[in-house]
């Protein structure tokens, strides 16, 4: 595969982001160029993600914070590759870490006070599927808010121009907010208890993790796997 196009949108000189272009959701993720420009280009979870995206870019308070939108479809988003370190990178844990939490809190209540009608991505859902498990949970009275449910040391970028937020994959407006205080380095926020228990957020929380150690227990077998055949032919 050497170039994909998306709503007219031609990518070339397509590179894997993770190996054979399908990262760790299972889920298409490639850099690529268009008109010289650099580009990331990855699969979605939700057909309705590319019309969010889109409205997050054109809203003037949320658009500096994320990667310029090149085009996107129902399958497909295109956006502006982002150079710079990650938190994660620059070792943000020996950072003044405070400084860095109030700058994304103020992200994040941005998004949450952006008002979009549309539900986007069930990310509750997403997690119970992962691991294989039912949702029992009754969070119908959770606001659905714009979010990122994926606030992680590596999903932020320190750019010359601020903060930039990558992995947009996890982009929607639900519930999944709520993980927000525990998907990220924030201080601790007790918004979320005006809708939902510390018990079932700490519930939520174990599934989120059970997620991640399945995740992370596939990529060793992977790695165990090829090790075992280079093994063979050496």
């Amino acid at each position: 595969m050497n170039e994909i196009i998306v709503n007219h949108i031609k990518v070339v000189n397509l590179k894997p982001t993770k190996k054979n272009f399908i990262n760790k959701n299972k889920k298409f993720s490639a850099t690529g160029y268009y008109k010289n420009t650099k580009v990331k280009i990855y699969e979605v979870f939700d057909q309705n993600q590319g019309n969010l995206r889109a409205f997050v870019s054109k809203n003037k308070n949320l658009s500096s914070y994320f990667p310029k939108l090149i085009g996107f479809d129902k399958k497909y988003i295109i956006e502006e590759w982002v150079d710079g370190k990650t938190l994660n990178e620059i070792n943000a844990k020996n950072l003044e870490k405070k400084s860095q939490s109030k700058e994304v809190k103020k992200i994040i209540k941005l998004l949450w006070d952006t008002k979009y009608d549309m539900k986007v991505f069930d990310y509750i859902e997403h997690i119970h599927k992962r691991v294989n498990k039912k949702n029992i949970f009754d969070l119908s009275n959770i606001p659905n808010r714009i979010n990122h449910n994926d606030l992680s040391y590596d999903n932020i970028i320190m750019t010359s121009e601020g903060i930039k937020i990558i992995d947009n994959e996890f982009l929607g407006c639900n519930s999944g907010w709520i993980l927000n205080v525990r998907n990220s380095f924030l201080e601790k926020d007790f918004e979320y208890q005006r809708f939902v228990s510390e018990n079932i957020l700490d519930n939520l929380w174990d599934i989120r993790k059970e997620w991640s150690k399945s995740t992370k227990k596939n990529k060793f077998n992977n790695i165990y796997n090829l090790y075992k055949t280079l093994k063979k032919i050496l």
